[in-house]
């Protein structure tokens, strides 16, 4: 199962239904119908920040959400700290002022934040080309994973 942050207008849902996931979408506006009709969806016209997941077995969270860094940080920790997704990727959108500066605080405090809750991960970030706006972020979370 997926979760999609900020899913409008489905970009990130399409790469999840894609590869035969159910996606709960959560965006107050409307996502796009070809992805409605695929039955893989479930769209929560509610604030992302709020948003529960009815089962916390989340494989993938996936947020584009247009809002402060550190908030967005805070909120992907939260769901992995809390063990509700396995792995995530988000954007975090560039500031106006001190934009690499503000960006690599949130991701270092991001980082304390879950090795002070135990949470073993693997973290990426990349300014990927196309995205000269903000910065694209894996988190996978380690903790849960057993060995072979």
């Amino acid at each position: 199962m997926g979760v999609d942050l900020g899913a409008c207008p489905g970009g990130w849902t399409y790469q999840l239904v894609k590869r035969s996931m159910f996606v709960h979408c959560v965006d107050n506006g409307m996502m796009a119908d070809s992805l409605m009709e695929t039955g893989q969806i479930k769209h929560h016209q509610e604030d992302g920040f709020k948003f529960e997941p009815p089962r916390k077995n989340v494989t993938w969270l996936v947020c584009d959400m247009i809002e402060k860094p550190s908030r967005v940080a805070q909120l992907m920790g939260e769901w992995i700290i809390r063990g509700w997704a396995k792995e995530t990727i988000f954007n975090l959108k560039l500031p106006m002022k001190g934009r690499y500066d503000e960006v690599l605080e949130d991701i270092e405090n991001l980082k304390y934040f879950l090795i002070e809750n135990g949470v073993k991960f693997k973290l990426q970030a990349k300014h990927l080309y196309h995205d000269r706006e903000e910065i694209t972020v894996h988190i996978q979370s380690l903790s849960n994973i057993s060995p072979h």
